[in-house]
């Protein structure tokens, strides 16, 4: 009886092991792409979804706060994400290009995910030039909410521990910041439009249930980096959401959290997204959470061993009658 009991403990424990599974968001496995699959050579797309062995679909959207500036709102708290470009750059991974900043699909090093902004004496799109008061937007200064960062508004159909990051492109830095949403979601699984990201700005979503997950600076490029290890949480565990949001370097989004980086600096950061790992839950959709409906290892293992002790205390009792 006492096998029974051992084989009833691999049991329970084999299925829930943890495991990190890759999205893999480059051409090398361009099969993973299911829809909005544009690469540079096209005019870009706002979204692509990506699949991946045992995890839940992950779109990507596009967004920056430089699709909503003007000459009159540069450097105020008027810097309000919009949508932006999104595109994959072969095995480099996906870029984001804001069309008021960043110039057209393809744009060097501007195609990536970008926080420097342009010269004091450039001009967008409209013909505007980039200043307000002599200051030029986002050369030399983090301003706060920040003017010229893009982000991708990374969406799980369920909830996902992400675990790591990697980058298959650099030019200059690649420091990151990451939040993740953490309050309720609407049935439908989205998020309540007090908290959706277009239209705000990084102090607006940090106060509606956005919570600041860390900076992160990235050294070498096809190298995981560790993130949202649980050392910024007040109970030491790493966050799960279905929604993250991801961008290049800025002190708006937070700074000095626990186990993240400290030698993060604005600016001169340029990168491509090349994949993101994490820890998927079996559950519905959800904002936050540890793991969803799973359980813990952990909890399995207390469980089994105490039905296991069970057993043999009976046995040793009956054996002493």
């Amino acid at each position: 009886m006492t096998k029974t009991y051992l084989a009833l403990t691999a049991l329970l424990l084999a299925p829930f092991s943890a495991h990190a599974i890759t999205w893999n968001l480059n051409s090398s496995n361009s099969a993973t792409c299911l829809n909005g699959c544009t690469a540079a050579s096209s005019s870009g797309t706002a979204a692509q979804t990506f699949a991946t062995a045992g995890g839940p679909n992950l779109n990507v959207a596009a967004v920056s706060t430089g699709s909503t500036l003007t000459a009159a709102n540069a450097g105020s708290a008027a810097s309000k994400f919009g949508t932006a470009t999104l595109a994959m750059y072969g095995s480099n991974g996906l870029g984001v290009t804001a069309a008021k900043f960043d110039g057209t699909i393809g744009s060097v090093p501007d195609h990536a995910f970008d926080n420097d902004g342009v010269a004091t004496t450039a001009t967008n799109q409209d013909g505007v030039q980039y200043t307000a008061g002599g200051v030029s937007y986002n050369t030399t200064s983090d301003y706060g909410t920040d003017g010229a960062v893009d982000a991708g508004l990374f969406s799980f159909a369920n909830s996902v521990k992400l675990t790591d990051i990697s980058v298959g492109y650099i030019s200059g830095d690649a420091d990151i910041s990451i939040l993740a949403y953490t309050g309720a979601l609407n049935a439908d699984g989205s998020i309540p439009t007090a908290s959706a990201i277009l239209g705000k700005s990084f102090s607006q979503l940090l106060a509606n249930s956005w919570a600041f997950i860390g900076n992160y600076s990235i050294s070498a490029t096809n190298t995981a980096k560790t993130i949202n290890n649980g050392l910024n949480t007040t109970d030491g565990t790493p966050v799960s959401s279905s929604y993250w949001l991801i961008s290049a370097y800025t002190s708006a989004a937070g700074t000095n959290k626990t186990g993240g980086d400290t030698s993060v600096n604005f600016g001169n950061d340029y990168f491509k997204i090349s994949s993101v790992s994490g820890v998927a839950s079996t559950g519905g959709n959800g904002g936050s959470g540890n793991t969803g409906s799973v359980p813990e290892p952990t909890s399995l293992l207390l469980l089994a061993s105490g039905m296991l002790g069970w057993r043999m205390n009976r046995k040793s009792s009956a054996l002493a009658a």
